[in-house]
């Protein structure tokens, strides 16, 4: 968690609880909507942040956020305080998206039933928060960036880009599916948590399986929590919004 947390962290947690019905155009925009989804007999939880203007009328990128370890729980919370919603919310203005939040439970991972459930979250988020179905992206940090690089390599006709931060790849078949879609990739270089070799491999993989649209950034001197550098860097939501899906 990045050190803008503590500043945020009881106005993150301040959120709409679920209706059953989206909010009115005008109605609470810049806030979280608390949900949940129920899959072969399990209760997820996830959050819908919805930033300031939001309005139904008109058709929103949405991006799907996992995040890492750190966050897993039962709460509902946590996901909220991760550092693609705190950019977010200190700079609206970069990210003008529809997030979508879903908590992994404790001692999971972003794969089986929990992918499912967090793709399941992303498609209702889709019909009932007007999503625009070719701006739709990936960003993960840590365990959730595993997580979206096997997500995309699911299905990487269904998104516009990825975004991949601090990530172990350890299924390294991902690679034929992910060669033609934008992804970018951060590291730093100093990770004790996860090795940066874990991101080097997967860059050498996706070149020489031809892909033009891999990007990577490896940051000298800096550990596994990357939330401070990645998405309040600018370049990266400017980056993010530019790529759709079939351009």
């Amino acid at each position: 968690m990045g050190s803008v947390t503590l500043v945020l962290v009881a106005w993150l947690l301040a959120g709409t609880p679920e209706t059953g019905e989206p909010p009115a155009p005008g109605g609470a925009p810049g806030t979280f909507v608390a949900k949940t989804l129920s899959l072969r007999g399990e209760t997820y939880l996830y959050s819908v942040y919805l930033p300031p203007g939001y309005q139904r009328t008109r058709a929103w990128p949405v991006i799907l956020a996992l995040h890492g370890s750190a966050s897993r729980g039962t709460d509902g919370q946590r996901p909220r305080t991760q550092s693609m919603a705190e950019a977010a919310r200190l700079h609206p203005e970069r990210y003008p998206a529809v997030l979508v939040l879903p908590q992994c439970p404790p001692e999971r991972e972003w794969s089986g039933d929990v992918a499912d459930f967090a793709l399941e979250a992303l498609e209702r988020t889709l019909v009932e928060y007007g999503g625009d179905s070719n701006r739709v992206y990936l960003a993960g940090q840590s365990m959730g960036a595993r997580g979206v690089v096997q997500l995309a390599a699911r299905y990487p006709e269904r998104f516009a880009a990825v975004v991949a931060v601090s990530g172990r790849y350890p299924d390294h078949s991902v690679t034929e599916k992910l060669k033609g879609l934008p992804l970018w990739m951060w590291h730093g270089d100093a990770d004790t948590v996860v090795p940066v070799a874990e991101s080097r491999a997967l860059l050498e993989l996706l070149k020489a399986a031809g892909s033009r649209s891999v990007r990577y950034t490896e940051l000298p001197g800096l550990g596994h929590d990357l939330s401070d550098t990645v998405y309040l860097d600018e370049a990266v939501s400017t980056w993010l919004f530019a790529q759709r899906r079939g351009k």
